[in-house]
């Protein structure tokens, strides 16, 4: 991959000053839609890089946000805005005017549980895919979350439950740190998830149940070896719960094979090698994959189309056919947002 578009630095004007970049992606004219996820605010870059306008910020009436959770792109061009704690979905023009700002209307929705916190992608009729979270028992035996996911409407309106997936994996009620964590792709208007451990991905049926329908091949992960540099790595973080978690908790005879799942405009799945010195859950982003590492195209046949060497310390966040959209974090650990040209070939 070939970088052509960097912006973020570690101090000076404002617009170029990123606190936690939780999404970004391109509009159709190359300009790109950034979300820092701390200021609650959307801004838009023009090809160049250079800052246009924001919008957004902390609030609860139209337009503002308590928190930014997810931003996508529209059919129609528009920005879609999720805030899990206004509980709402907005819509912005390109051009920075609100369009639409719909409350989800959980309640309508049989079977959905009210805490709907999760969006996890968008139909190509604009539908959305939210997911609320059952946490599993305290129990002395390993048990894993639920993840009940839903189907809403643009204008908050309930269109159906999709199914359910097994969260994070828990003994005696604390995440293990190397549990899969859930990820979710939208092609067209199949849903495609891996919620194991295993090389799976699987998609919902009709009924809501998850078929295992391509298996990658797998990588040889020494369970007792990734344990033993958490250990180093958290030691170094001075995380000290974490490590006081780690005397109770047992060495994990396994860990995931998975470690992100993206699709891009192509319709092609991007599958991230899992790499435990970052996809492990007590050291990186819970939602989005850990940086650099190994990524596998592969098409909704299964037939493999490349591997992705990830630049190191760069993060996907969203890709087109020749664009891959990312964060990428330097010296002092600041954020930047990155665009490189996706060669072909699988470069």
């Amino acid at each position: 991959m070939v970088p052509v578009l960097e912006v973020g630095a570690a101090e000076g004007q404002d617009p170029y000053l990123f606190s936690k970049i939780a999404g970004a992606f391109l509009l159709d004219d190359g300009r790109v839609v950034v979300c820092d996820g701390e200021l609650a605010e959307i801004r838009v870059y023009g090809r160049d890089g250079t800052f246009m306008h924001s919008v957004g910020g902390r609030g609860e009436g139209p337009g503002e946000f308590r928190q930014i959770d997810a931003i996508w792109r529209v059919s129609d061009g528009r920005i879609g805005v999720w805030d899990a704690e206004n509980r709402r979905i907005s819509t912005f023009s390109p051009e920075g005017e609100l369009v639409s700002a719909e409350r989800v209307k959980i309640e309508m929705q049989a079977g959905m549980p009210t805490n709907v916190e999760i969006f996890l992608g968008s139909f190509s009729d604009d539908d959305v895919i939210l997911a609320s979270v059952s946490a599993g028992a305290a129990a002395r035996s390993v048990v894993a979350d639920q993840w009940t996911l839903g189907r809403f409407s643009l204008e908050g309106d309930p269109q159906g439950l999709l199914g359910q997936l097994r969260g994070f994996r828990r003994l005696v009620g604390s995440p293990l740190p190397f549990t899969p964590i859930p990820s979710v792709a939208v092609l067209g208007d199949t849903v495609w998830a891996v919620d194991s451990y295993g090389p799976e991905i699987g998609h919902l049926d009709v009924d809501g149940n998850l078929h295992p329908t391509i298996t990658l091949p797998t990588v040889d992960l020494q369970a007792d070896e990734a344990w033993s540099s958490l250990k180093v790595e958290l030691q170094r973080r001075d995380a000290g719960l974490f490590l006081q978690l780690m005397d109770r908790l047992p060495p994990p005879d396994t860990i995931p094979q998975i470690g992100g799942l993206l699709v891009d405009s192509a319709g092609q799945l991007w599958v991230k090698v899992y790499d435990p010195s970052v996809d492990a859950l007590w050291i990186g982003d819970v939602l989005i994959a850990g940086a650099g590492g190994e990524w596998r195209v592969v098409g909704s046949d299964g037939e493999a189309r490349g591997t992705v060497q990830m630049p190191d310390g760069v993060t996907p966040l969203s890709i087109t056919e020749d664009r891959l959209v990312g964060i990428a974090r330097g010296a002092l650990d600041v954020e930047r947002l990155v665009v490189h040209r996706i060669q072909r070939g699988g470069g």
